[in-house]
Parts: structure tokens; C-alpha cells; sequence
């Protein structure tokens, strides 16, 4: 199967901080994923040791000055913002990105940050290679223009085949071979990306972008007029590494203690409270803007959903943001909760993957059975044991089916 390549028009939205994040990971930082707080959401958090970066990154289609010098000075006020509502000493970071930035251009950029906000660490970065960066140390991720002069005849560089959204495409396109009672996800088979799309409520570009990956990466072929997953267990394998990132989690403790089953009864509880606030008029539904999506997972999930292996690990839950509002409804406190956890909350890396995939259990939603591997897997304590499990009664049946098609 071939997909017809697109043209060169510059990288968008969240590829440069794809780019940055994995050159901060080679650098040795840490990536850092964290609540919304007051409606001011960083691009990017990362530390080394106890100093903590907050990232503000605008892009332009163009490098010139006159477009980038503007953006900077949003992305300064952006990061400051971020950086006042986190608490301790951080670093605002303001980075600009564009498709090629001139060396005299980001010489202006940094003349311009040194004159209006010299306690902000400021970046430029373009898609060719070129990475500038000053102050606080991060002039270690400063990278030269890459050699284009034969980029006609070199293939494009893949994009980010894990982003959130093609982490759910690819949980669709393996439903069919996952029983309905473990994830929520259309069944197929699918003949091209518009159908893939349809199927899974993303744009049709979004989904051809996905499927030329897949393909370039030898991971789908064409069978019989269908698209089919094939080596899957070296797919998998790379979607496990893709997930090892640090995740955004919070001791909490029940206000009111009650019970061994007291969170599933206060998830149920909110769980029934978010589907009353949906619109059954609206096509596409609507909740209540207070109402926050979440999920029971992990080890907990593995329980729910028959496989359970690994017992005595505090329960942990997802939700898509933590805030007084959420923590009230659910019973919860985060005070005094570091060394005696009753839950532990979670804020979801990939939350579109994530809650689209979630299956209801007795009104009680949980993580389907492929996020549950991907989080154990990657889980300190005994994760590997029930990752283990889970190959064994759900993977193992999958790749063989996969291959006998």
C-alpha cells in the first residue's frame, strides 16, 4: 500500500514539541504533565533535578521577523503567566517555531528577550534542524541546520506514530481482534483513511497521516482491498517505549472513609452525575463545563476487567484535571495524603486514547484492556507481572489472529 507524500509545508501544532521533548529526553531532562490551573496551560513542563521549566511556544507558517518578534513576546507573557501559577521557583521558557528561521532572525528574537525580559530563558527552533537557545543553562539543546541539500531525494522524517489521536486509531484498528467488554471502539475492517476516520470521529487528514506512518514504518499492508495490522508484536513493543514518559499523579485520601469499595461507589456516583449533564439533542454530546471525564485504571482496572494479577497496590484513578471542584465530589483531599495514600490520581498523558477507549462496567468507567497494559508495563512496582498476565490472556490470542489474517 502507498500513500502519496505531502508536500514539505512545515511542521504544525504539537510536532515541534514532539521535537523539543525528544531532545530534551536525549538531553537527560524530565518531561513533566500537569493539571490545567486557572485556565493557563503550559505547552511544555520539564526539570533536571529540582528546577522546573514552564514552556510557552507559539508558531508562525513563516520565519520572518516581523511575524516572530510578535510571537515571542506572546510566548514570553504566556510562560510567566504558566509559571505564576505553579508553585516554587521555575523558569519561563518562550520558544518560537517556524518552518525555517534565519540565524540573523533568531539573533533579533534573542536581542529583543534580552532587552524586554531578561529573567526569561528564550528559544527558536524550525524544522530543518536549527535549534537556538539562551539563558538558565539551555544553551546545552542548541543544535546547527541538518545539511538539506539532498532533502528532494531524502525521505520526509516520520512524525510522532504515538501522538494521542493515533494511539486511538490504532486501539481501532485493532478492535476487532479485542472483545467488545474490554474496549470501547468501533469495529472495522476499513479500506482507507476516510473510512478509518469516519469510524473514529478524526479528520480524514489526521487519519491518512496516521495510516502513512503505519506504512512506512511496515506496520499495515493492504489485503484483499483492507487494511491490516501486521508485525504486531514489534508494534507493540514500540508503543510500549512510547509511553514511558513521567505522568502528572497525586496522593489523595478519603475525607470520610467508608469501605473497600468506597471508589467505586464515588466514581459511579460521578460517573451518573457527568451523563445526566450530556445534551441527547446535541449530535455531538456536551457536558457540563465543571464535569471532568475520568476512569478507573491500572492495576485497579486489570481487577475490574477479570485479569487482575497484582494485589495491595493503592487504586489509581484518572481523571482529566484535579481541582477543588472534582476532589469535593469525589470525597477526596490532597492534605496529608503523601505518605498514606487512599488513591492515587492520575492526569492522563493521552486523555483522547484514553477515555475514548474506556469501557463501563456497571456504571463504573475503567480503561480498556490495551491502556491497561501500556500503564503496567511501565510501572515500577510489579507492573511487569501483570503486564505479563495480560500478554498472556488478551495479547496472545491478538497476535495470533493478526497474523493468521
Amino acid at each position: 500500500m502507498q500513500f502519496q507524500a505531502e508536500s514539505r509545508a512545515g511542521a504544525k501544532g504539537a510536532e515541534f514539541e514532539h521535537l523539543l521533548a525528544d531532545a530534551l529526553r536525549r538531553g537527560g531532562w524530565r518531561i513533566i504533565r500537569e493539571p490545567r490551573l486557572d485556565d493557563v496551560q503550559p505547552d511544555l513542563v520539564f526539570a533536571r533535578g529540582d528546577q522546573v521549566f514552564i514552556v510557552g511556544l507559539k508558531r508562525s507558517s513563516e520565519g520572518r521577523r516581523d511575524r516572530l518578534v510578535p510571537l515571542i513576546s506572546q510566548a514570553i507573557l504566556q510562560a510567566q503567566a504558566s509559571a505564576r501559577n505553579r508553585p516554587g521557583r521555575v523558569v519561563p521558557v518562550a520558544i518560537v517555531a517556524a518552518r525555517r528561521i534565519a540565524a540573523s532572525v533568531a539573533d533579533e528574537i534573542k536581542r529583543f528577550a534580552v532587552e524586554h525580559a531578561p529573567d526569561v530563558a528564550v528559544g527558536v527552533m524550525d524544522a530543518e534542524g536549527f535549534r537556538a537557545f539562551w539563558g538558565h543553562g539551555l544553551e546545552e539543546l542548541n543544535s546547527a541546520r541538518k545539511n538539506f541539500a539532498s532533502r528532494a531525494s531524502s525521505p520526509r522524517p516520520s512524525a510522532h506514530l504515538f501522538s494521542d489521536l493515533n494511539q486511538w486509531m490504532l486501539k481501532v484498528l485493532l478492535s476487532e481482534h479485542v472483545p467488545e467488554s474490554l474496549l470501547s471502539a468501533p469495529r472495522g475492517p476499513y479500506r482507507n483513511a476516510s473510512q478509518l476516520a469516519q469510524a473514529a470521529s478524526v479528520s480524514v487528514m489526521s487519519a491518512f497521516r496516521f495510516l502513512r506512518e503505519l506504512s512506512r514504518e511496515d506496520f499495515i499492508e493492504e489485503q484483499n482491498g483492507l487494511l491490516r495490522v501486521v508485525r504486531i508484536e514489534p508494534l507493540l513493543e514500540r508503543w510500549v517505549a512510547a509511553n514511558q514518559r513521567v505522568v502528572a499523579e497525586y496522593p489523595a485520601r478519603w475525607i470520610l472513609p467508608s469501605g473497600e469499595n468506597q471508589l467505586y461507589s464515588a466514581v459511579r456516583a460521578y460517573a451518573s452525575k457527568v451523563s445526566v449533564a450530556v445534551n441527547p439533542k446535541s449530535r455531538r454530546s456536551q457536558v457540563s463545563r465543571s464535569a471532568a471525564r475520568l476512569c478507573i485504571g491500572l492495576f485497579a482496572a486489570a481487577d475490574v476487567l477479570g485479569v487482575g494479577f497484582v494485589h495491595g497496590v493503592p487504586p489509581h484513578l484518572y481523571v482529566e484535571r484535579v481541582d477543588d471542584e472534582v476532589l469535593r465530589e469525589l470525597g477526596l483531599s490532597l492534605q496529608d495524603a503523601e505518605h498514606r495514600a487512599d488513591v492515587y490520581l492520575r492526569i492522563p498523558q493521552y486523555d483522547a486514547s484514553l477515555f475514548r477507549g474506556a469501557v463501563e462496567r456497571d456504571g463504573l468507567p475503567v480503561a480498556d484492556i490495551l491502556q491497561v497494559w501500556l500503564d503496567v508495563s511501565n510501572f515500577p512496582a510489579r507492573g511487569r507481572a501483570q503486564a505479563d498476565v495480560i500478554r498472556k490472556e488478551i495479547l496472545g490470542p491478538l497476535i495470533a489472529e493478526v497474523r493468521s489474517n
